[in-house]
Formats: C-alpha cells, structure tokens, sequence
C-alpha cells in the first residue's frame, strides 16, 4: 500500500472550496486574523485615538495575515488564495500587501530605526475588506462581529 499527499491546491477544487479554506480554518483568515482582531476593533471603536501597541507586537500580527493561505512551514499562502473567488482573492491579497509593508515597518521601529509615525488605514481598509469578502461569500470568521462595530 502506497501513500501520496497531495499539495493544498490539489485537493481544493473549487473556489468555494478554497474561499472557505482561505476564509476559514487553521490557514485562514478566521485563525491568522483573530490575533489582529482586537487591534482592528479597537482602532474602529475609537477611531485610532488613545490607541497603543508594542511595535513588535503589531508587526507580529501583521506577519500572521501575510500567511493566510500557506500551510504547514509554508509561510506564502498566493497560490492558494490565487485561486479563490474574484472578490476573495482580491480582498485577501489587497490586505497581506498591506500587512508586509507594516510588519516590517513596525520590525524596524521596534529596532530602533524609524519613528512610529506609520499610517494604519491602509491595513484598516483592506481588513475590513477581506473580512467583508469573506462574509459575503459565507464564511465570516466567528471573532468578526460588525454588530459591535457599527452599534447595531
């Protein structure tokens, strides 16, 4: 008897399949995205005032969102998500550009080498988006309550 495994993109075969594993799940944005979560939250409750965070703290939550997708070691996940819905995929990917740039931002001023100055609404917006992208196509992460955010 022999085994074979076969890679992620192999045994996903469509895009709702992959929209719910990219959007749901250990690789996904309902695991690599609830530790960012609380930041986003409270950034959108008080509308980034009075808001602090250990540079390397948001520059490790930046770095879990730009594994959505990779499994196992594997730390780039766009082969998987290049193959989800429209909306996902450009969703996803909008929002792990956003987070490299910041991870390694936030890597440096916690070094020392640049002042932390850097403009979270870009990384805002394109959470919002994949989480919006993600819900519309039936796999809202069950940490993501827009009741909450938007007072209703």
């Amino acid at each position: 008897m022999s085994t074979s495994t076969l890679s992620t993109t192999a045994t996903l075969s469509s895009p709702s399949t992959i929209d719910a594993a990219v959007c749901g799940g250990e690789d996904g944005l309902e695991y690599r995205g609830k530790g960012f979560y609380p930041t986003f939250e409270q950034l959108m409750l008080t509308d980034g005032e009075d808001v602090s965070i250990a540079p390397i703290s948001l520059s490790a939550q930046m770095a879990a969102l730009t594994t959505i997708g990779a499994s196992g070691d594997e730390i780039d996940g766009s082969d998987v998500i290049d193959t989800a819905s429209p909306d996902v995929r450009l969703a996803l990917n909008k929002m792990i550009r956003d987070a490299e740039r910041l991870a390694q931002h936030y890597a440096d001023v916690a070094n020392g080498s640049l002042t932390a100055n850097s403009d979270l609404t870009p990384i805002i917006d394109s959470f919002t988006g994949a989480l919006i992208a993600c819900t519309m196509a039936g796999y809202q992460p069950t940490w993501f309550n827009p009741g909450k955010l938007t007072g209703n």
